[in-house]
């Protein structure tokens, strides 16, 4: 009630630009983090944080302006052939992210630990889309790993440190939010070429809001 009252009292007030925006996780956080902050400081405002077939619906009925999303060419979301337009703003290669301790003497492949570990991501709400992304993303090796949603990227960096699972992570946008403490180490998927995901700005095709362009100008002059 208090969080509903405060997003109230902030479309309440006199702003020369109102901008409802979400995102998914964490990495599209930073991405859209790095983009408002370029926005005019006059802007107002609303930012959700949700699943992403919850993004796109809300993108759809015109809730948000526009949302920060992961795909892959592979995966085919067919986000196009909706009244959606999309923008990718960022391809990043994946990683493999496991905790230091189960690496041994020994050489082990990434499918080696896919077909030992299982696979985590995080995901707010109830989905199977991020694990469709991943398995569509590398290929032949997704039929060596089981995947399980967590409710938290705090979760699942936990599980992954402590060596209970692994996961995949962007190679550049990780390096954003990762820290000392994690006990975190990343392998590269060496050889797996189609191992990359798109970060798409989704927006409704008949949305004018010129702070959408904002964000497409912002991410053609800057490199990740």
């Amino acid at each position: 009630m208090r969080m509903t009252t405060y997003e109230v009292q902030q479309f309440t007030q006199q702003a020369k630009e109102q901008f409802n925006v979400g995102y998914f996780s964490p990495f599209e956080g930073v991405l859209l983090r790095m983009a408002l902050l370029d926005l005019p400081t006059t802007t107002n405002f609303m930012i959700e944080e949700a699943g992403i077939e919850h993004l796109i619906s809300d993108v759809l009925l015109k809730k948000i302006d526009c949302a920060v999303i992961i795909d892959n060419p592979l995966f085919n979301a067919k986000i196009d052939q909706t009244d959606l337009e999309s923008v990718t703003l960022v391809t990043d290669h994946m990683t493999l992210g496991l905790s230091p301790d189960l690496i041994t003497d020994q050489t082990d492949s990434p499918a080696d630990y896919l077909a030992k570990f299982p696979v985590i991501y995080y995901s707010s709400e109830e989905s199977t889309y991020l694990e469709e992304v991943f398995k569509s993303s590398i290929g032949q090796l997704a039929d060596t790993f089981n995947a399980r949603r967590v409710n938290s990227y705090e979760q699942m960096q936990l599980l992954v440190g402590m060596g209970k699972a692994i996961s995949f992570y962007p190679t550049e946008l990780i390096k954003y939010l990762a820290t000392p403490y994690d006990h975190i180490t990343y392998l590269s998927l060496d050889g797996v070429t189609t191992a990359h995901s798109e970060f798409k700005l989704i927006y409704h095709h008949d949305n004018h809001q010129p702070l959408i362009k904002q964000i497409q100008r912002y991410f053609d002059t800057h490199q990740f």
